[in-house]
């Protein structure tokens, strides 16, 4: 093999494959991306048996070939070449890095190893990618990290209304749900992508910024863009829990207040939080009093101005729990609803229906 390629959208493609390939015990060959050139068509793939990634980039093809090289340090070698075209010539399972005032060679793999991925052919509607990216990247924070209940672990999409696509993530402990808007797209079933899958999408959405074609079979979707991208990821099985039965009906009391004002709370009471990261919120006629407690630190209490309706509450949170979506709320105001002792807080923007968070208090 050997082709000519503009350093820039070679170091582009490698970027883009990077995270994808990764190394592995049983299979040394995914920490390599595949590298094939056909007449004038030159092509980067990458896989971790997870998520599969395909770039057709442009350049010219002296002689057609395949090769297998390792991401990491490709990408690497060619970050510190600063010419505008690199060559790239196989010789004895030795690539060849050659620009006009440099050479690097890297050892091979056989590309025979690399894993043969079959591509989706059937793909639909075109998705507004950077919606998409949105929604996933709104909710995959509240994703478990644990690996013991796979849906537990994955992004939750589904389309409820008309022109819009809904992603959840829970751990059973909090659980996020932000609506995005998806004109001319026609899901017809749910579907669960492993978080990581999931933000690895959301990703190569943002970098391609293409709006892409999208496509589902029981295993796995894919997206195809416009520039000849395609991605593809595995799907998890089963059934996603029935989180519409845990959001409470009925609210006892009401908080209205600015996010800043909670966020700033939240610095003092970080400092003393004890090893459960147990905060306690007090509701009152006109102020939320926040404060929490380590017996080998000490104490504090910090009191914010905000609206209330309805009962007085003592509730304990995860002060994390609390925090993490505050930076995924585009908004200034904060609205909180208890539905009491024992049960969930919802937490969302004042005025906001597309998106809502609900968190589980802590016992005692």
């Amino acid at each position: 093999m050997e082709i000519t390629l503009l350093h820039s959208e070679l170091q582009k493609a490698l970027e883009l494959v990077g995270r994808i390939s990764t190394k592995h015990v049983t299979l040394p060959v995914l920490q390599c991306v595949r590298i094939e050139a056909k007449a004038s068509q030159i092509t980067l793939q990458a896989t971790n048996l997870e998520i599969n990634l395909e770039i057709p980039i442009s350049g010219e093809v002296v002689e057609p070939g395949v090769v297998a090289v390792p991401t990491q340090i490709f990408l690497q070698s060619i970050q510190y070449i600063n010419q505008d075209k690199i060559t790239l010539r196989m010789e004895e399972q030795v690539l060849q890095i050659e620009s006009k005032n440099s050479s690097t060679s890297i050892k091979l793999f056989s590309p025979e190893e690399f894993p043969v991925v079959q591509q989706l052919t059937e793909l639909g509607d075109t998705l507004q990618g950077a919606q998409f990216a949105f929604g996933i990247k709104s909710v995959a924070f509240a994703a478990s990290q644990t690996s013991i209940k796979p849906e537990l672990g994955s992004v939750f999409i589904q389309q409820k209304k008309e022109h819009s696509l809904t992603f959840v993530a829970t751990d059973s402990f909090r659980l996020m749900e932000k609506t995005v808007a998806q004109k001319g797209l026609t899901l017809t079933d749910s579907l669960m992508i492993p978080q990581k899958n999931a933000l690895e999408l959301a990703r190569i959405c943002d970098v391609v910024g293409e709006d892409p074609q999208f496509g589902m079979d029981d295993n796995q979707c894919a997206l195809r863009f416009p520039g000849g991208v395609y991605v593809s990821t595995r799907l998890v099985s089963g059934s996603f829990p029935d989180y519409e039965q845990i959001i409470p009906k009925e609210y006892v009391t009401y908080v209205t207040l600015l996010k800043s004002d909670l966020q700033q709370s939240f610095k003092k009471t970080n400092i003393f939080l004890n090893k459960f990261r147990q905060v306690t919120l007090l509701i009152s006629d006109s102020n939320l009093t926040v404060s929490s407690q380590n017996n080998d630190v000490g104490h504090t209490t910090d009191t914010i101005k905000a609206t209330v309706e309805g009962d007085e509450l003592s509730l304990n949170f995860n002060q994390q729990f609390i925090m993490d979506p505050l930076s995924h709320i585009n908004a200034d105001s904060l609205k909180l609803s208890f539905a009491g002792i024992g049960r969930p807080m919802i937490l969302h923007g004042v005025n906001d229906t597309n998106q809502r968070y609900l968190v589980m208090p802590m016992n005692k």
